[in-house]
Order: C-alpha cells, then sequence, then structure tokens
C-alpha cells in the first residue's frame, strides 16, 4: 500500500511538473563601458523625470539629497555612524545593507580614506550629521572592470546613505 500511494503522488509530481515550461534560457549579459553608460544615463534619466533633482560632484559620483543635514562635514579621522543600502539601479538588486551586519543597522567606524571604494568616500565627504541621500557611483569609482562579488564588471551602483552620527 505504501508503495502505490508513493507511486502515486510521483506519478502527480512527474504530471505537474511537466506542465511547466522550460525556464528560456538567457543571453549572457556582455558587461562593457558603453552597456554602463548607457544604463547610467537611462538611470539619471529616470530620476530627472520623476523630479529629482541630480547633482553631480567633482569626482563623478551622482547624487541626491534627500534629507539635508547640519553641522560640519565628515572629516578623516571623524567617529561616525552611518545607515547604508547598496544597489544596482539596473535592476534593484541589494548587495549589502548595514542593517544586515550591524545592530541596529547603525555602522560605526573611524573615517580614514583609503579604507573604502572611492566613490563611497566621495559620498561621505558630502555629508553632515543628518544627510540622507541616494549615492550613484559609476564603476570606476566602485569595482571597476573587474567587479566585486556580485557586483558584475563596469556596474554602476548606489547607496542609500544616512549618516546618523559624527561622534565627538
Amino acid at each position: 500500500m505504501k508503495r502505490i500511494k508513493f507511486l502515486l503522488i510521483a506519478i502527480v509530481l512527474f504530471a505537474a511538473y511537466s506542465c511547466f515550461d522550460d525556464p528560456v534560457e538567457q543571453e549572457p549579459i556582455d558587461y562593457t563601458p558603453a552597456r554602463e553608460a548607457d544604463l547610467l544615463s537611462e538611470y539619471l534619466d529616470m530620476l530627472d523625470e520623476e523630479g529629482y533633482d541630480v547633482d553631480t560632484a567633482a569626482v563623478g559620483i551622482y547624487y541626491v539629497i534627500d534629507e539635508p543635514g547640519d553641522g560640519t562635514y565628515v572629516q578623516t579621522g571623524d567617529s561616525i555612524g552611518i545607515k547604508y543600502t547598496g544597489f544596482m539601479p539596473d535592476n534593484g538588486y541589494v548587495f549589502d545593507r548595514s542593517a544586515s551586519h550591524y545592530t541596529n543597522g547603525l555602522w560605526n567606524f573611524r573615517y580614514t580614506p583609503g579604507g573604502l571604494i572611492p566613490g563611497f568616500e566621495a559620498a561621505l565627504s558630502l555629508m553632515n550629521e543628518g544627510t540622507e541621500g541616494l549615492f550613484i557611483i559609476p564603476s570606476d569609482l566602485a569595482y571597476g572592470a573587474t567587479g566585486s562579488g556580485a557586483i558584475p564588471p563596469y556596474t554602476t551602483i548606489a547607496f542609500q546613505i544616512e549618516l546618523v552620527a559624527i561622534y565627538e
């Protein structure tokens, strides 16, 4: 009796599975600087169309300040606390967030240039306590031609960052 039940279940599962279409095989993506430039342009155009005021920093990152802060800007040697979410603007994939690593989602550290990707450092230099913003970082200021982990080569990344505190 147990064999018959098992066989019936197996037949039902096989029949159900055979009703599904085979997944469509996708073409591999050719990660190039031209592809990145096109996707970055599309993303910036979309933000503009949605009414965001996108600024460009001299170093080459793009940013939108959602909530301005006050006080002094982050300086080398400051102890700071930030909350962040890093994602790929072309598909929304979240590759990192402070909430996954730190108590209350707050990353506390002493800011010393050279320890972060250049685009993230540039973003922090634009922030004072209480600032919240979106920072769009082209690959040449992030992970470049090699990528890193889940981030492919020539991929623009973005961070939503909140500078919660500059500690004395």
